[in-house]
């Protein structure tokens, strides 16, 4: 005579416990198994290939630089120049958004303000790579910093003028199809003019600090 299985309170029968199925659980371990070591190796790849093509910052140096009616105090000083951007990259591309430049003269801050580079429109520079950007005829007004410039200039012995040239724009880094965000550009070239208005020889193709995120 068969023997029931104990029953619920209801009197019902109680549901067996299903049987395990060792190959199941095997078979699911090794799906996670192999997920996460294509993950992990997909992780690696893309962390190589970053380091293999990250950008290098643009390289910007003052090419030449003239300050007409330097020695003449009183009157405003004309600056003429030329700035050299370099894209050192072998497979980078960058994208830069309008530029300006700015000039800083001792605690007079900037006697030139947000001058526009290259006519206010956006520039592309392919990989390994130089861009001129040439300004002329940017005036500083006549005003104690022009009469600063003049009696610095004027200093037996050959007087020395320095200034800070900045440039600030936006840039963006492409490869093949990828493109990154637009980040902050941010650039600053120490100068020296000598007493004739002319860039002095060790200021020539000096690197500038270079800072974008």
């Amino acid at each position: 005579m068969p023997v029931p299985h104990p029953t619920t309170g209801a009197g019902r029968f109680l549901r067996p416990l299903p049987a395990e199925r060792p190959h199941l659980t095997r078979c699911t371990k090794l799906i996670c198994s192999a997920f996460l070591t294509a993950l992990l190796l997909a992780g690696v790849i893309l962390f190589v290939a970053y380091l293999a093509v990250r950008p290098h910052r643009p390289r910007f140096h003052v090419a030449s630089l003239a300050a007409a009616g330097l020695q003449q105090p009183g009157g405003a000083v004309v600056l003429s120049g030329r700035l050299s951007v370099r894209n050192p990259n072998q497979d980078v591309a960058f994208f830069y958004d309008r530029l300006f430049m700015s000039v800083r003269y001792r605690a007079y801050g900037d006697v030139v303000k947000d001058h526009d580079l290259n006519g206010a429109m956006p520039m592309y520079q392919p990989p390994k790579t130089t861009s001129d950007l040439a300004f002329e005829s940017v005036a500083v007004p006549a005003g104690p910093a022009t009469a600063d410039m003049a009696a610095a200039a004027a200093k037996e012995g050959g007087g020395v003028v320095a200034l800070t040239v900045k440039v600030r724009s936006r840039i963006q880094a492409k490869v093949a199809f990828w493109g990154s965000h637009w980040h902050p550009l941010h650039v600053a070239c120490d100068v020296a003019l000598g007493p004739d208005g002319q860039l002095l020889p060790e200021g020539q193709q000096k690197r500038c600090s270079t800072d974008f995120v």
